[in-house]
């Protein structure tokens, strides 16, 4: 009974025990610091695609900006083909009146023979740049 009233002494006697503090960290906000890291890696990867992707699209909108308007030339060739059909009326009419004057045919003379045909041709190609030109603006209407 003597270890029983020993241990009931040491029961009742008060100790006081210095308990060590101890820091305590919870893994919350870790999982998240994670998920953030994995999704700034995707925006930079999807950034860069995007940025690669418009690269061809900047280039097309800088060449594009130097098409011009429209063919400035072609308005002098046509004005010049003009007076060309219309000397070669005039040139007609006088072949015309003196016919008539003097009573006869006249044979038309050679140069103005060389000149139809250079007329001829010039206006041949009036037709192929009207075509072209029209394609160019179909197609510059694209990108304009």
């Amino acid at each position: 009974m003597n270890n029983y009233k020993n241990v009931l002494k040491n029961l009742n006697k008060e100790t006081k025990v210095e308990l060590e503090t101890q820091k305590v960290e919870l893994a919350i906000g870790d999982e998240l610091r994670s998920l953030a890291s994995k999704t700034d890696t995707a925006f930079k990867k999807v950034d860069k695609e995007l940025d690669e992707a418009f690269e061809p699209i900047r280039r097309i909108e800088k060449i594009s900006e130097s098409i011009v308007n429209k063919i400035d030339g072609f308005k002098d060739f046509k004005n010049t083909l003009m007076d060309m059909e219309a000397q070669y009326q005039k040139d007609v009419q006088k072949i015309k009146s003196a016919e008539q004057e003097l009573g006869i045919k006249i044979d038309r003379p050679k140069a103005l023979d060389v000149a139809v045909r250079e007329l001829e041709q010039f206006q041949r190609r009036e037709e192929i740049l009207r075509r072209e030109i029209n394609e160019f603006n179909r197609a510059a209407k694209k990108y304009r």
